[in-house]
């Protein structure tokens, strides 16, 4: 089952043979004024490097998005004169004159590669990550001229890449295309993408990336969306064992020479252990969770904290009060750093939670967070914020079914 779904094979790259660059996948819906990641991103260019190539392929709209992070990236101190768009997409931008369409095969076209002789960062816009994929290789998942270009750029010249979005999904080997968390499981993956919009609801899709990332599985829009599910589903499925996930307006930087991962903005990044996970049917268990906050630095390959990241929660709990098990936007702390620490590890009181998702029909699962020996929490206040970070919570999924009934007023 595992490889059932793969027509082609995964690259794998070993943490050892890793390129010296960094990568900056973020989450979606970044905001304008989100300066952290903007000059994370700009800061990241060597020495000597300053061009800034954008490619817009993923896109709807690719002349569009492309001159707006540019605008963004002005605003934010770069020089216009060292912006470059390299004219690669798949649709036509209707906001121009010109057909962007036409660009659909400049990742073969070896002459353009010269844009990228002082480049230093390169960025991803957000759009379809199928676009990404299917432009950057040829038909039999063969790397475009393109493609090779980069991760030498990022081995020899140690660059950072970064994207957003659709620019995050494609970095890791295995790529999420589409898929809910719900769907993906309860109904058997899909072998065929069927668009955007099954990224919304849909079934489990996944495609070959780019292979930046060479640590596990790339996901995005992660709080929003809900898709602790599907990468936890995704991870059953695949040979990558390891899940990094991170939320919208939000970003992890990593250092592949130093192998550590920092979050940039205000929500978290979350990772999944699978590597000794259970799959039987729709039950899935022995998973681990680990949720990192603003500028928490974790080693990815040792899986510790390289920065204290708060005060220890457990042994000197807050809270002291068995939490309500249920589902819905009736019961607090609905993000899962919020979840995981106000209500399990700064919890006297507490030493599993139960959060139940279904459907009208009844269908279900049950998402259980248990606190074990190896679990870690910890505090810290930004202002009058609470800020949680999250280590080894172990999750269990189990298929349920709920009885609905309306209850009649007398």
């Amino acid at each position: 089952m595992k490889h059932l779904l793969l027509a082609f094979s995964l690259i794998t790259i070993s943490p050892a043979l890793l390129a010296a660059g960094k990568l900056l996948p973020v989450g979606g819906a970044l905001s304008d004024k989100n300066g952290d990641i903007h000059k994370a991103f700009m800061d990241g260019r060597p020495s000597g490097l300053n061009d800034i190539v954008i490619i817009p392929v993923a896109s709807g709209k690719p002349s569009k998005s492309a001159h707006t992070f540019k605008k963004e990236l002005i605003q934010y101190g770069a020089n216009e004169n060292n912006i470059r768009i390299f004219p690669l997409a798949v649709m036509d931008d209707s906001s121009t004159k010109a057909d962007e369409s036409q660009w659909k095969k400049n990742a073969f076209d070896t002459s353009l590669l010269s844009m990228f002789d002082n480049a230093g960062a390169v960025w991803f816009t957000g759009g379809d990550q199928m676009h990404i994929a299917n432009s950057l290789y040829d038909k039999d998942f063969k790397a475009s001229p393109l493609l090779t270009h980069l991760k030498m750029l990022l081995e020899k010249k140690n660059i950072i890449i970064a994207g957003t979005s659709a620019g995050a999904a494609m970095m890791s080997a295995t790529m999420i295309a589409a898929g809910d968390s719900f769907s993906a499981l309860t109904k058997a993956p899909s072998d065929k993408y069927y668009g955007m919009e099954t990224q919304e609801q849909g079934q489990l899709y996944f495609h070959k990336g780019l292979g930046f990332f060479p640590y596990g599985v790339v996901d995005q829009h992660f709080d929003r969306k809900a898709r602790l599910g599907r990468l936890v589903k995704t991870l059953t499925l695949v040979d990558d064992n390891m899940g990094y996930a991170v939320d919208e307006n939000t970003g992890m930087l990593i250092d592949l020479e130093k192998h550590t991962l920092k979050v940039i903005g205000p929500g978290n990044v979350t990772i999944v252990n699978g590597q000794n996970v259970k799959s039987k049917g729709k039950e899935i268990s022995n998973v681990k969770i680990s949720v990192l906050s603003r500028s928490d630095v974790y080693n990815i390959k040792t899986h510790e904290f390289e920065t204290r990241p708060g005060a220890k929660t457990i042994g000197s709990e807050y809270m002291n009060e068995s939490p309500l098990q249920g589902a819905g936007i009736a019961l607090p702390n609905g993000r899962l750093d919020q979840l995981l620490g106000y209500e399990l590890l700064d919890n006297g009181a507490s030493d599993v939670v139960r959060r139940y998702s279904f459907i009208e029909s009844g269908e279900g699962v049950v998402y259980e967070f248990k606190q074990t020996k190896t679990s870690e929490g910890f505090w810290r206040a930004e202002g009058t914020v609470d800020k949680y970070s999250i280590k080894d919570v172990t999750l269990n999924i189990k298929p349920v079914r709920i009885t609905i009934t309306e209850q009649v007023a007398p």
